[in-house]
């Protein structure tokens, strides 16, 4: 399988909608508002499958998934994931077809969570820490401070309850995790970069991926239908099915430099403070 795996807010769903656009040529912004889980129309077919899906993790257990403590999915993991790996060769045979993760690559009570046996390749967006603070903050519905705080807190998991687990770590952890992979094929990919060069950036990563028929004019034609400012007119008339019930709109932004409006100087130093060497291993430049 091949995934697309970030930090939240990071380029995820984006990487994933264009690679859609250029699976399936004659798709449209509007059908990017239409997918879930459970339907299966061309569109899902290609970018709802993930290891946040609790069906793979369900079929593969006893129990229901509110009463499975994190090391006892982590144990459940490889199962599930080769289930979501047949499943995601049956269902189409569009490529390139990414699963979403937000885990960074760890382990959990030393169960490691990313194996090579059913894992082939791994595009891993970064996105300046400042910026994903501000975003998290909103898709989480929480406060800038708490959003800081958590984005430094080791072993920090989103999810439980009804929902699987994610373990993020720290930002610089879960970064610093992806970039030293060693069994595992990773492109890591800037957002800034995408967004200031998406053509040039995309191509990079179809080409990681064997996309088949690569042209830079399909990569073209795939960002133009995925354009921020497309997708966010879209999501006003039709909600995006990844939105939280915090987020006044999925598609928030998209900015590079929107924190150095919204987040305070106290937390902007917080943050470099916590994250300095990652970031300056980025370029991410200090205020």
């Amino acid at each position: 399988m091949q995934f697309v795996a970030s930090y939240p807010k990071s380029g995820n769903t984006w990487i994933r909608l264009v690679s859609a656009a250029y699976a399936l040529q004659d798709v449209t912004a509007a059908d990017f508002m239409n997918f879930t889980e459970d339907d299966e129309t061309r569109v899902s077919n290609v970018i709802r499958f993930g290891d946040g899906t609790k069906y793979y993790y369900q079929a593969v257990s006893p129990y229901p998934i509110r009463a499975l403590n994190f090391s006892a999915q982590a144990r459940l993991r490889p199962a599930a994931m080769l289930l979501l790996e047949r499943e995601m060769a049956e269902t189409t045979t569009q490529r390139p077809i990414l699963a979403k993760s937000h885990h960074l690559n760890g382990n959990v009570d030393d169960i490691n969570l990313w194996n090579p046996a059913w894992t082939d390749r791994v595009v891993n967006p970064v996105r300046d820490p400042r910026e994903v603070c501000c975003s998290f903050a909103d898709h989480m519905g929480n406060s800038l401070e708490k959003a800081a705080e958590q984005m430094n807190e080791e072993k920090f998991t989103i999810g439980g309850g009804e929902n699987l687990f994610h373990l993020l770590g720290t930002w610089s952890q879960h970064i610093k995790g992806w970039l030293s992979a060693k069994e595992i094929p990773v492109h890591t990919v800037r957002y800034e970069d995408m967004k200031a060069n998406p053509v040039g950036e995309f191509y990079k990563i179809f080409d990681f991926l064997e996309a088949p028929n690569l042209t830079v004019e399909r990569v073209e034609a795939a960002v133009e239908k995925t354009r921020f400012e497309r997708l966010q007119k879209v999501e006003s008339e039709h909600e995006f099915p990844e939105s939280t019930e915090h987020q006044d709109s999925f598609f928030r932004s998209g900015k590079t430099d929107g924190w150095k409006g919204e987040l305070p100087l106290r937390l902007v130093r917080k943050i470099e403070k916590d994250h300095g060497d990652m970031m300056n291993a980025l370029g991410y430049k200090y205020l």
